[in-house]
């Protein structure tokens, strides 16, 4: 790919007489060759990145190096996220549009230019957009829905009657729409309420690997456009996330809990049920969020706290042995001031 053709993609001009250099990937500035661009978020690599060997670099504006053709933009990160996707190899992984060894039941509807793996199940009445690329040992339920363009990991699930829009993002071993957690005790015994809602996951979300979503226990489980949800994560029946929220690894979010838009939640969060986490929050890692987080608020700990308040407590904390050390001095001058006052 020409450096010219990059450059028009980010909206920025490349560096006069830099138009036809030749750009085959994408990498770090320690790993690149004379084919590569590389970028530098950080005035802290810029050593490095002057060292290197790359054809271009991505930069912030005004912070051109010496000597170097650079694409300057308002974010390198995010043009190296975006950079990133021109290079990723998206051919399908296995031969074929339908592998022979997959199985598509007759009234499943597929559309046009999409790519199922071995040992792939399509299920009665599902219906499949075009460009959807599902891989090997993947189950797709009966009249679940895929939207255009997503990409179904191998050994992913999707469940019977929910809802895929375009442009997600499942990997391996998901399960969407698994059913949700839900007892009614009677005396002793536990007896299962069954699920009968479904997951919905609107356009441009990203599903991690190994993450859990149930349905819903009559309506839907919503994870809205754009949400990104990490690895390993729990979604329980009926949690609404709103647009562009992103969660990160070993979080659980228990039945009910409405999530607004771009939520940020970091690793190993545990949510209760039926509360709710207003536009722009941020939770910190390993938090236990017990009751209602107000919109751009930042909590973390456990019990979950405004931010500040819990760094003055860890602050604190660090300070115990020697406040108690102070503390039974304290005690022992009050007691020889009581028996000098007693005698």
């Amino acid at each position: 790919m020409k450096l010219a053709a990059i450059a028009q993609f980010l909206g920025c001009e490349p560096p006069e007489g830099a138009n036809e250099i030749d750009i085959t990937r994408i990498s770090s500035p320690e790993d690149a060759d004379s084919s590569c661009i590389t970028f530098i978020a950080d005035l802290k690599y810029r050593t490095a990145a002057e060292a290197c060997k790359a054809a271009a670099i991505l930069v912030k504006r005004g912070n051109v190096l010496p000597q170097k053709n650079c694409l300057e933009v308002d974010d390198p990160y995010c043009a190296f996220a975006k950079v990133g996707q021109l290079f990723e190899d998206t051919s399908p992984l296995f031969d074929g549009p339908v592998h022979p060894l997959s199985s598509i039941h007759p009234t499943a509807v597929l559309g046009r230019d999409f790519s199922i793996g071995p040992f792939s199940v399509i299920g009665k009445n599902c219906k499949i957009g075009n460009d959807v690329v599902i891989g090997a040992h993947c189950v797709i339920e009966n009249e679940a829905v895929i939207g255009n363009a997503c990409r179904i990991d191998s050994g992913a699930i999707v469940r019977r009657g929910c809802v895929i829009g375009c442009r997600v993002i499942i990997q391996s071993n998901a399960v969407i729409g698994s059913e949700g957690f839900g007892n009614a005790r009677e005396g002793d015994v536990w007896i299962r309420i069954p699920s009968f809602g479904n997951v919905i996951i609107e356009d441009g979300a990203e599903i991690g690997a190994g993450t859990m979503i149930d349905r819903g226990a009559l309506g839907p489980t919503i994870i809205c456009k754009g949400v990104k949800i990490d690895n390993l994560c729990h979604i329980a029946h009926n949690v609404f996330i709103g647009e562009n929220s992103a969660i990160a690894a070993q979080t659980g979010i228990s039945g009910s809990t409405k999530l607004g838009k771009r939520v940020g939640v970091y690793g190993q969060v545990g949510f209760v049920g039926h509360i709710e986490i207003g536009d722009d929050a941020i939770i910190g890692a390993k938090s236990g969020i017990s009751k209602n987080v107000e919109p751009k608020k930042f909590v973390t700990g456990y019990p979950a706290r405004d931010f500040m308040t819990m760094r003055r407590i860890e602050a604190a904390q660090q300070r115990l042995p020697e406040l108690l050390k102070e503390v039974r001095h304290l005690r022992a001058d009050i007691d020889e001031l009581r028996k000098k006052d007693n005698s």
